[in-house]
């Protein structure tokens, strides 16, 4: 079972990665020229992955009409809607010119909480995509077919709720500075960049004991021969 869950995690993990390798990044944001079309690449690439998400939902609920799952159809309808709207909401966002738009520089931790949205974002989509498959699962005989739809209807509302949030900041920047704000968007198991290594950790060259320097040709005593000479060494002459 627990060999299970680790698979499970793994995959989740990989998903987000692929995920946010298609968004721009906070580099994205740093020009105002470019920082509009970064927000409509981000909210499209979202979009996309959920209608392809809606699509596996309305598999399932054509497995439950076709399964004699009857009595979950209004669950599912009512995911569906609300999967629809969200999409819906996220692909014609429009902010005009204010906020964010109209800044013509960004200061670090707005920066900082747009990547953390987008990284927030892109996991909870990605747990919907999951929880679809286990509602899929759950249609066929291999699971709780209630528990599995409260699970996806909870699911939508938290990226709903996060996606207004992500809204307002981007209109009203100054609420990134609230206390509290913030608390609910940094998801602990979205994937971060790996930590470049510290310098200590680097292999570290073992310190050397000092040796008393030795003269190249050291000089031999005043009348002495060098070791292995054959002649005495001549020594110099005295004024």
């Amino acid at each position: 079972m627990s060999d299970q869950f680790v698979d499970a995690a793994k995959e989740r993990m990989g998903a987000i990665e692929r995920l946010l390798k298609g968004l721009p990044g906070v580099k994205g944001y740093v020009d105002k020229e470019l920082r509009r079309d970064a927000d409509k690449q981000t909210r499209m690439l979202l979009a996309q992955q959920l209608e392809s998400e809606k699509q596996d939902l309305l598999a399932v609920q054509r497995t439950l009409l076709n399964g004699g799952g009857l009595m979950w159809l209004d669950d599912v309808d009512q995911s569906v809607t609300k999967l629809q709207i969200l999409i819906d909401r996220i692909k014609t966002a429009s902010y005009g010119y204010a906020g964010l738009f109209d800044a013509v520089r960004i200061r670090e931790n707005e920066l900082d909480a747009l990547n953390k949205f987008d990284q927030a974002m892109a996991a909870r989509t990605v747990d919907i995509q999951m929880a679809i498959d286990n509602l899929g699962k759950a249609a066929n005989g291999t699971g709780d077919i209630g528990d599995a739809a409260r699970k996806l209807t909870a699911l939508l509302a938290d990226l709903n709720n996060l996606y207004s949030k992500r809204y307002e900041a981007m209109l009203s920047p100054q609420l990134i500075d609230t206390p509290g704000y913030m608390d609910d968007v940094q998801a602990p198991d979205v994937p971060q960049l790996p930590a470049q290594p510290q310098a200590s950790q680097s292999p570290a060259q073992p310190q050397q004991p000092v040796q008393p320097q030795q003269p190249a040709n050291p000089q031999p005593s005043a009348g002495g021969t060098q070791p292995g000479a054959g002649a005495p060494t001549q020594t110099p002459q005295q004024s």
